[in-house]
Formats: C-alpha cells, structure tokens, sequence
C-alpha cells in the first residue's frame, strides 16, 4: 500500500509533458502526448479566455495554443475557448464550433469548409488564406476580424458563407467586400458597394 501511495505521488510531482514552464511557449498541440484531441483544446482556457491580448502578443508564451497540422473535421466544439489560438495551418471541416470564444487568434490558411460557427466570438481573428465555403456566421461577432491575403497573395475563401445575423461594423464589412470570393448573396448581406 505504502509503495503504491509513493508512486502516486512521484507520478503527481513529476511535469507534465504537455505543459511548459513559465516563459516557455509549450510544443504544438499536434507534438503533446495523445497529440490533437478536444481534451488538448482546454489547456490554458482560463487564461486564454481572460487574457486573449497578453497571449496573442506574446506576453504569456505558456499559455500559447498551437493547433499546426491539427484536424478537427467534424467536431463538436461548441462552446470550446480558443481565443488568442496559433490555428493556422489547421482543418475544422464540417466541425460545431457554436457560442464558442476565439479572440485574437490566428487562424491562416486554415480550413473550416462548412463548419457551423454561429454565436461564436471572433474578436480580431485572422483568417487570411482560409477556406470558409459554406461557413455559417449567423450571430457570431467578427469585429476586427480579417478576412484578406496569406503571405502568398491567396484570399480567403468566402463562397457560400451564411453572414445573416453575424455582428460587423459597417467598415469591418466593406473590408470583407474587398474579397473577390464573395458571392452575391454575401455582398448583399453585408452591403457592397
């Protein structure tokens, strides 16, 4: 009995592998133990929920959460925090990411093709070079949000995205309509000149 307490408590004292230090920006989610699962999603949710700037601008580095390479197709997200997220470079195809929390984020061309993201908070997200066709932002706040060229000169896919109810200033929409992808029914929407 004693033996097993004492290795319980060596296995609780030991670092986790999937945390870093203070000051240290921690490996990609897609490189931790058990790699890109839903459970990787809340490490740091507190933190990232309530200091979306700081760890966006690299202020609290071990609070990172990069999602490179993770795929997500399909997913129930819903309600997940993602905010100040690296999500570049990653798939939420078809994925439920409803009245979740992604503030100040990156999210370059990552793909979200028909992916449900209503009453979702996208606070100063970049989505340059993404694939968003079909996405539905109804209710979802995208404020600040980009919607422009990757590095590349690759516009983020905009075809058959759902923006009836999605909360943008009327300069953030005119920003959007400078995206040849969207399509009639979107420009409408948002106003296009």
């Amino acid at each position: 009995m004693l033996g097993t307490i004492a290795s319980v408590v060596v296995f609780l004292a030991s670092p986790s592998p999937s945390i870093s230090q203070p000051g240290q920006r921690p490996p990609p989610v897609a490189e931790m133990p058990g790699g890109c699962t839903l459970d990787a999603l809340d490490l740091f949710k507190d933190t990232r929920a309530k200091f979306s700037l700081e760890v966006g601008t690299g202020a609290l580095p071990e609070a990172v959460l990069d999602l490179a390479t993770c795929d997500y197709s399909g997913a129930d997200m819903d309600g997940r925090v993602l905010s100040g997220a690296i999500a570049s470079n990653a798939t939420f195809d078809n994925a439920s990411f409803v009245g979740g929390e992604m503030s100040r984020a990156k999210s370059v061309n990552s793909s979200w093709k028909g992916a449900n993201l209503s009453s979702t908070n996208f606070y100063e997200v970049n989505f340059a070079g993404s694939d968003l066709r079909g996405v539905n932002f109804d209710n979802a706040i995208l404020t600040n949000a980009r919607f422009g060229k990757d590095a590349e000169g690759k516009w983020a896919d905009l075809d058959g995205v759902n923006w009836d109810g999605a909360l943008l200033s009327s300069s953030d929409a005119q920003r959007v309509c400078e995206n040849p992808t969207v399509d009639e029914y979107g420009r409408a929407i948002l106003g296009c000149r």
